[in-house]
């Protein structure tokens, strides 16, 4: 590569929405070893920017690396269900075949709470909406908000492990509360910056929709376990494939196993 060359990555975070891959983004951009880009480049999930722009339009992205050797992006829609990942992975190993993956997975219930509130705040979705109502109206294959869908981590992450095997990382959002500094030093180790480093404030910045005791930021009130029950009939089948794929025990995910 010349001098005046810009990168490619050398890692991407691929998902999935909603599970803290902008906290997770901005962190490791801070690193010294680490450039990352400011905003989601949705490049291998966008068919039109992908062919049409081509990747001189993909690095140009990245003009603001300073020759950092760890150089990176996230785009939740990389691991989208609906954005067929099959295909994202096939366009990530033709363009950047040695990149390392990260994909962030949290409980598919909350992280569908998460999404309508974003869609709501964004003014996708009326104030009143309500996450069971949304669900059962539309077949989750052909809503284009991926409510459901987007929660299909097995299936959607089963294209990314046959291509890139180790180069894949699965972490779960569990594990930024319980230990943040442990997930960062892992995510950070697996792209390849190895220098001891770890932002100031990684405890403190967050970037979610969480819920209050009560009532989130939206005005929306938690869901009922029966609401619960009754929207992880979606997930079940994905996350005992998750289980066994992970090797981790997933039950707090399942309102009748958890607690």
């Amino acid at each position: 590569m010349s001098s005046r060359e810009l990168p490619l990555p050398t890692f991407l975070i691929i998902g999935a929405q909603k599970c803290a891959t902008r906290w997770l983004r901005f962190n490791l951009g801070l690193h010294p070893d680490v450039y990352t880009a400011s905003t989601e480049l949705s490049f291998f999930n966008n068919g039109p920017r992908f062919e049409d722009l081509g990747v001189s339009w993909y690095r140009d992205q990245f003009g603001g690396w300073a020759g950092e050797p760890v150089v990176g992006e996230a785009t939740p829609g990389y691991m989208f269900w609906r954005h067929r990942p099959h295909i994202c992975s096939d366009r990530i190993r033709d363009v950047v075949p040695d990149a390392h993956l990260i994909a962030i997975l949290r409980n598919p219930i909350d992280r569908a709470q998460s999404a309508m509130n974003h869609h709501i705040a964004s003014s996708g979705l009326a104030k009143d909406s309500d996450l069971l109502d949304l669900v059962e109206q539309t077949p989750p294959e052909r809503d284009r908000l991926g409510l459901i869908s987007g929660g299909w981590y097995a299936a959607s992450l089963e294209p990314y492990r046959a291509t890139f095997g180790e180069q894949l990382l699965i972490l779960l959002h569990d594990d930024i509360d319980k230990d943040p500094q442990s997930f960062y030093r892992r995510a950070a180790e697996h792209i390849g910056a190895t220098r001891a480093f770890l932002p100031p404030d990684l405890e403190a910045v967050r970037f979610s929709y969480r819920q209050r005791p009560g009532i989130d930021r939206n005005g929306i009130s938690p869901l009922t376990i029966e609401q619960r029950r009754k929207l992880f009939e979606y997930f079940a089948d994905d996350v005992g494939k998750l289980e066994t794929l992970l090797g981790r025990d997933l039950s707090a995910w399942d309102p009748d196993r958890s607690g």
